[in-house]
This record gives structure tokens, sequence and C-alpha cells, in this order.
């Protein structure tokens, strides 16, 4: 009786969820293929999909989100690994101010990316806060200073994303990596592995599906996200939701099924090359109590 009481209450929710979670993607779906058409009688067409897929500003903003994407992605969980053996070798060996420096590390989750990108933007953009500590103790001129902010090369988005995923990951993989180390710890000292030893052959092998899994819902975001590349991007080349947004600021009608098959585009995307890495780390994981 419990458990349906539990079903019972959340059931209002579930439904509320439901329905307008479906009703959005049978939308999205429908007028991409050419109904709910305002402007022009509905009928079935595959040109929305046809005009998107041969445009070439579609091309390069989906090369330019993919190369983004990765990039920031990949370089977020190698700093991940090298912070999870910091926290970890910081933990065996009792330094006192390890807790603060894992608070540091993780405190950056609070904070929104819209928030996140501003701060980015106000410490590396020209005439910034950087630009002007550089200059006032004559590090470099004013000329001298690198743009990094709103550059073809997307290095102020890659920071932002490396600066809020990492500690995201970090926090997705502590507690795992906290227990392995209590259950395997005597292991270790039976086969006198050092610190180092013990993460690479114990702890890696074992924290790798957790974070897999985390690399997967990074990855997911990133091919959605919106403010960050909106505020430090450029006008060509935006990723692919930036593209979106401009498109739907035009405020043409017209462009209804373009959009949606944007939108269609981008979620596959997303599961595609997320889904792909997440089971890339399942496979090479499988064999993780082999050697113990």
């Amino acid at each position: 009786m419990g458990k349906i009481k539990k079903y019972i209450f959340i059931a209002p929710f579930l439904i509320y969820i439901s329905v307008f979670f479906l009703y959005g993607l049978y939308y999205v779906f429908m007028t991409s293929i050419g109904f709910n058409r305002i402007l022009s009688p509905s009928c079935f067409t595959l040109n929305f999909y046809r005009e998107i897929l041969s445009s070439k500003e579609v091309y390069e903003s989906f090369i330019y989100t993919v190369k983004i994407n990765t990039i920031s992605a990949f370089i977020s969980i190698t700093l991940t690994v090298v912070l999870l053996f910091l926290i970890f070798l910081g933990k065996r060996k009792n330094y006192a101010h390890i807790k603060l420096f894992q608070k540091i590390v993780e405190s950056p989750t609070f904070i929104p990316y819209l928030v996140s990108a501003y701060g980015i933007l106000l410490v590396f953009m020209k005439n910034g806060i950087l630009h002007n500590l550089f200059v006032k103790f004559g590090i470099l001129s004013s000329n001298q200073f690198p743009i990094l902010t709103n550059e073809k090369y997307g290095i102020s988005i890659i920071l932002t994303y490396i600066w809020k995923t990492l500690p995201f990951m970090t926090m997705m993989t502590l507690p795992i990596m906290f227990k392995v180390e209590k259950k395997w710890d005597s292991l270790g000292k039976i086969y006198n592995l050092s610190s180092l030893d013990f993460f690479k052959k114990i702890v890696l092998p074992l924290i790798l599906p957790n974070l897999g899994v985390s690399f997967f819902i990074v990855l997911s975001y990133l091919f959605a996200s919106f403010e960050t590349p909106y505020i430090l991007g450029v006008t060509h080349p935006r990723v692919l939701s930036v593209l979106v947004f401009d498109m739907y600021a035009k405020g043409s009608l017209d462009l209804r099924g373009k959009i949606m098959v944007l939108n269609i585009l981008i979620s596959c995307l997303s599961l595609i090359f997320a889904g792909a890495i997440y089971f890339i780390f399942k496979y090479f994981t499988k064999f993780e109590d082999r050697e113990w």
C-alpha cells in the first residue's frame, strides 16, 4: 500500500511532464515535415530537411559546434582525472587543507553558465581585468594583449566550459573514489603499492564508468548550450544553438520548419556523440576487475 501511495503522489507531476514533453516532441517533428504551418497549407514535405542538410552555414556551424564541445569535454575529463588524483593523494597524506581545496574545486558548480560567461568576458576581454593588470605592471602593452573573447577559435567558450564542467565531473566521481579507496586500501598495502600505482591500477579503472556517465551528461548538455557561445562567440562561425536562436529572432514564420529541423538535428547529434563516448568508456571498462 505504501508503494501505491508513492505512485499516486507523483502521478500528477508525471502526467503533467509527460503530456507537455510528448506534445513538444510531436509539435517539433510534425512542423519539421510540413505540418502545423501558419502562413501556408499543411502538407507532408521533406524540403526543410533538404535545405538544412545542404546548407553551407549549417555545415560550418556543425563542425564548429563539434570542435568546441569535444575539445572542452576531453580537456575537462583529463583535468578531472588530475584533480581526482591530487585530492586522493592529499587525503592519503592527510594534508590539512585538502577539504578546502576540494570545496574550491567544486564551487563553480553553483554559478550559472550565464554568470560564468560574463565573468570570463570581464576577465579576458580587451580592457578587461587581466588586460588592465598586464598593462599596469608592464608585462604587456595594450596592443600586445591577445584577443581571447569573441574570436573565431572559441578560446573563451572552451575556458568557460572547462571551468563549469570540470567541477561537475569531479563531484560526480569523488564519492565513488572514496568508496573504492576505503574498500581496496588493505589490498594496496598487501602489494605495497605507491599512491600513484594504487590510483592507476585500482582507483582509476573502477571510477572510469562513472567518469563515462559524467562525460555523457556534459557532452549532451554542451550541444544544446546557448548562453555561453552567444555571449563569448562571434557572428561567424556560430554554434548550432546560436544559429537556431538567430533564426527565431528574425521573427519569420516561414523559418519555423527549418528551426524545428535544427532542433531535431541538435538533439540527435548530442545523443549520438555522447552515446558513442559512453559506449567506448563502457567497452574499455568491462574488464575493470580482471586484474584484481
